[in-house]
This record gives structure tokens, sequence and C-alpha cells, in this order.
């Protein structure tokens, strides 16, 4: 039997037993055909020990040589793009395990969530509970240097009035969507019909006449957007700006631990732009409060 025609598990030892066949085809990928020179001066391997790697994936009909130069081929491409794809996936995986394994994932929908490899380097962070969106100066200056600036809310702060007030002042557009409990919060709780203390089923339980008069301002901006989710799937919260990537999860217990997975790359800022569009779509939208 040749090379060519072996079995499904051939080919995978082929790619992934060996780091110089597996990195060969992704530089390859990257940068397109390499000559000899080319491929010594991009691996610190001995050429020597190059010679029987290339061979295998020209053997296996991944890469061509031609004019001097080796290349991939049509499936070779194929096959390298999504062998990319699933070391970009290990490694999100693996650097926030902790994150992935321990939060209820079930509020990103699958067809994303098979994608989380785009989020590219990420980190969690651990915020002071004082303030949620305090977690490190350089997360809340991303967002007031952002020129837009989408979130989910499924949970009421006392220090949001602070960045809605900024917001309004550096003319940020923000949409925001709620879910029903903190829509009929703000209701209860912020609009003019509310009374000067707050009753006993208030989630702040203060009374802040310059909390209300913030919110409310903020509420009837022309660069402020606001929409209800009806989704029972949900997460905690969500920021995307076109700076920065945010999201908190629950826990598998149906906790709140408030770990964020930030990420400034841009593969994450569109990755997070269309899980916040898939909520928008199931959100109904509030003209009026």
């Amino acid at each position: 039997m040749s090379p060519v025609s072996g079995t499904s598990s051939s080919l995978l030892d082929a790619i992934f037993l060996s780091e110089k066949r597996k990195n060969l085809l992704l530089l390859l990928k990257e940068e397109g055909p390499k000559s000899n020179d080319e491929i010594k001066n991009a691996f610190d391997f001995p050429w020597k020990s190059m010679i029987p790697q290339i061979k295998k994936l020209v053997d296996l009909g991944l890469v061509v040589h031609a004019d001097g130069l080796y290349s991939l081929s049509e499936m070779g491409i194929v096959i390298a793009t999504n062998v990319q794809f699933l070391l970009n996936t290990l490694k999100i995986y693996e650097e926030n395990r902790d994150f992935w394994s321990e939060h209820d994932l079930s509020s990103i929908p699958f067809h994303l969530l098979t994608r989380i490899g785009e989020l590219g380097q990420c980190k969690v962070l651990k915020p002071d509970l004082s303030h949620i969106f305090k977690v490190q100066e350089d997360v809340v200056k991303c967002m007031l240097a952002s020129s837009r600036i989408m979130a989910f809310i499924s949970a009421i702060h006392p220090a949001y009035h602070l960045l809605c007030k900024e917001f309004i002042e550096k003319e940020i557009d923000v949409t925001i969507i709620l879910t029903e409990s903190v829509f009929e919060s703000i209701q209860d709780e912020c609009l003019p019909k509310s009374a000067t203390f707050f009753g006993d089923s208030s989630v702040l339980k203060l009374d802040l006449p310059e909390y209300k008069k913030e919110v409310q301002l903020f509420l009837n901006c022309e660069n402020s957007h606001f929409f209800v989710s009806d989704d029972e799937k949900k997460p905690m919260m969500l920021i995307v700006t076109d700076k920065i990537f945010a999201l908190s999860l629950i826990d598998k217990n149906e906790k709140v631990d408030r770990h964020y997975i930030i990420s400034f790359e841009p593969g994450a800022l569109k990755w997070g732009e269309e899980l916040f569009t898939y909520y928008k779509k199931n959100s109904r939208q509030i003209f009026s409060f």
C-alpha cells in the first residue's frame, strides 16, 4: 500500500507526530511557497533532518515541489487550515481551562463555541467586587477610548452610572441589551415616577438622586440604544467595543463568580460582535422607557 492510500490515522500521525512536518505545513500556509534556503532559515533544524519530512508530505500529496519551490497542494491548504483551527482552539482551552470547564457555556451558540480559537490571546481576570468594571485601568480606558460599545447586562451595579456619564460626555455610541428583570428594575427605580427613596425590593436600596438623574440622561441620549432579551440562555455580561472583548458567564452551579475572559485581538472583537448580534436578534428594541 502506498503512503498516499494509507489510513486516516497514518495521515494524522504524519502531521501531529512530527513538529517539523506540522510546522512546515503551517509555514507554507501562512507565508506561501518557499525554497530550500528559505525553509532552512525558517527552522532551527539541520537540513538533512528536514529532507525526509518534506518527502513524507510530498508523498501524502499535501506539499508539491515545482520550479525550486515547495508549496501546499489544494488539499494541503484545506488540511493546514483545519490544523491551525484545531491548534488555536486547543490553545484557547488549555490556557484558560478553568474558565471554560467551570462555567455554563450554554449561552454561547454552538456555531460560535466551535470557533473560540478565534479569540486569540486571552486572559482571565478577577475584578474587585467593589466595582464591576475596575478590573484593570487599561480595560476601562479601552472602553472609554472606543467609538462604540455593545454590552449585554444581566445585573444592575451601583457604579454603572459613572460610566454612563462618561459615555455621554464622550459621545460614544452605545447599544445595550438588558434582561427583562434588569429592564423592570430600571423602570421601577430610575425613572421620574419612582419615589425619592427606593423601595424594599430595590436592587440598590440607596437614596441616590444623582444616580437617577445620570441614568435618565443616558436613557434619553440619542447615542444610546436599548434592547430587552427574550432568550432564557444569556451571559452574565458581555462587552464588545472596537478596542476590547470581555465575557462573564455564570458557573455550572448557576452562581456568579465575576471572572471575566478578555481579549484585545481583532479576531476576538469580531467573534464578540457576532455573539452580541446573536443576542440582539433575539431581543426587542425599547424606544421609550
